[in-house]
């Protein structure tokens, strides 16, 4: 075989300057940046299986495993440039090991595999775990200030109308619990990554002995997907990275919105450290929240890219194609970048924010979101049904506001001109009943249900999100130990067969 054509000896012409220009060329340097740590430790693993299991003798797995090891010390600045002699990424490492080790030897690299490894796979759990512990960084972030901001009262909306009233730690808490959620999605899709399809052949696996389990284990998998053709052809662990991704952009983009909305004079609640906010070339008063709108439209890009690799495999073959191979990746990994650099955005935009605890206390007390309350307060003090407790509610609100008060101008005279006007009769209620029930912070003290807002529950509330943190933290941990073992045992069995590294 000559090195100059590797695999093309079915073709007569080399590839033309337009498929190599537009396909070949960027694919290699895509899979240069990503690949080239993954597919050494791969030919690592594959060369030391192929000699356990008495496929090639020691001498050649030495040989082979000291090339491989020359490379790894030369890193991606020793395959060189595009070579389209060579066609492929794999083709032009083999190349290289060939230069080093001759064919003969170089060439058994390629007993029982094909092309579609699992490197997209060992790329995509790296990047899973990174998420999760930025994800975990942010969710620390907003736990502390659930906690700080346990007893900070604020109006909250259905359908952005004031419905009742919580505290700002309340509502951080129902974010890390979305999170939290996403957290499980994404340890989920590792679950479904972590599996290696090595010894697949290209449909059929091999009449070699292979030790398929030997190899994913070597390389850190936590097992090996079984059937060979469903190893070739499934790409739905992408499928799922790409939703577990989209799902938690979702929830951060709602957070910013909020957020967003917030920082408006209008609500004046929050206002965001300078450092992360930007200014207007004309209007000099301006303080722009955009850390907040970058994020939306990331979050806008997740959905599309999810889109996009569920579109792209749709109505693909259930084979080996470059849909399933290659053209699925490219919006799974944009992503993870977008991801990254989102949620470490977040942690530090809003480890900056100041929250306006008085603003929120005065529009919660103003609005009306403690009526609620009032009707419970009737209907536990009077023979009213919690209904007609609603209505007389319902009637002084819109009585208050057609007098323009506010629920801080509220009394026992104004309560039960509406009684009067619904039930015919006045109710045996007097003004500190009145104010005590519309009183913010007393409603909030109130609601101590499970996942209510009082604070003491707040606070047992992000004790516990902290705790399922740390599980997940150790997880992520644990996974990353694996891999470490996984290498260790590698290089020691790599070590074995070259002399303690050295060169042959």
């Amino acid at each position: 075989m000559s090195i100059e054509r590797i695999s093309r000896e079915r073709l007569e012409a080399p590839p033309g300057a337009v498929y190599t220009e537009t396909i070949l060329e960027p694919g290699y340097n895509f899979m240069l940046e990503h690949y080239f740590h993954p597919l050494v430790e791969t030919n690592k693993a594959w060369t030391v299986m192929l000699y356990e299991t008495g496929i090639i003798g020691e001498d050649a797995a030495g040989a082979l495993l000291d090339a491989i090891l020359a490379l790894e010390a030369e890193g991606r600045e020793g395959m060189g440039k595009f070579d389209p002699r060579y066609e492929y990424f794999y083709s032009q490492m083999e190349h290289y090991l060939i230069g080093k080790a001759g064919e003969e030897v170089a060439g058994e690299i390629n007993i029982g595999r094909t092309r579609p490894e699992p490197l997209v796979r060992m790329v995509t759990r790296e990047r899973i775990l990174g998420t999760l512990e930025e994800l975990g960084g942010l969710c620390a972030t907003l736990l502390g200030i659930a906690e700080r901001e346990a007893e900070t009262v604020m109006p909250q909306w259905t359908h952005f109308q004031h419905a009742q009233l919580s505290t700002v730690g309340h509502y951080l808490v129902g974010i890390v619990d979305s999170l939290g959620r996403d957290s499980k999605r994404l340890f989920a899709a590792y679950s479904t990554v972590n599996q290696s399809t090595l010894g697949c052949g290209a449909l059929a696996g091999s009449s070699y002995p292979l030790n398929r389990q030997l190899v994913a284990e070597l390389l850190g998998f936590d097992g090996f997907r079984e059937n060979t053709i469903d190893c070739v052809s499934s790409s739905d662990f992408m499928l799922e990275t790409s939703a577990a991704l989209a799902n938690m952009m979702v929830t951060l983009s709602r957070l910013c919105q909020d957020l967003y909305i917030w920082h408006t004079e209008e609500f004046d609640f929050v206002v965001i450290g300078d450092e992360y906010a930007g200014s207007s070339s004309m209007m000099p008063q301006k303080k722009n929240a955009y850390p907040f709108e970058y994020v939306r439209a990331r979050a806008a890009h997740a959905i599309g890219d999810m889109a996009s690799t569920f579109g792209t495999l749709h109505n693909t073959n259930f084979q080996d194609i470059k849909d399933v191979e290659e053209e699925v990746v490219y919006p799974v990994f944009r992503s993870f970048d977008e991801a990254s650099r989102s949620l470490r955005l977040l942690e530090g935009t809003i480890s900056s924010m100041e929250i306006k605890r008085e603003n929120m206390l005065e529009k919660a007390a103003r609005g009306f979101g403690s009526c609620t309350e009032l009707a419970a307060k009737i209907h536990r003090q009077t023979d009213l049904s919690y209904r007609t407790a609603h209505r007389i509610v319902g009637n002084l609100v819109l009585r208050a506001y057609k007098a323009g008060k506010h629920a801080t101008d509220v009394d026992a005279a104004l309560v039960n001109e509406s009684a009067r006007e619904v039930t015919g009769r006045d109710l045996d209620i007097d003004d500190d009943m009145v104010r005590a029930a519309l009183d913010p912070t007393a409603f909030v003290d109130a609601h101590d249900v499970a996942g209510g807002p009082s604070p003491h529950v707040v606070r047992r509330a992000v004790e516990n999100a902290r705790a399922r943190a740390e599980e997940n933290a150790l997880r992520v941990a644990q996974a990353r130990e694996s891999f470490v073992q996984a290498r260790e045992d590698l290089d020691a069995r790599v070590e074995r067969l070259t002399g303690a590294g050295q060169v042959r």
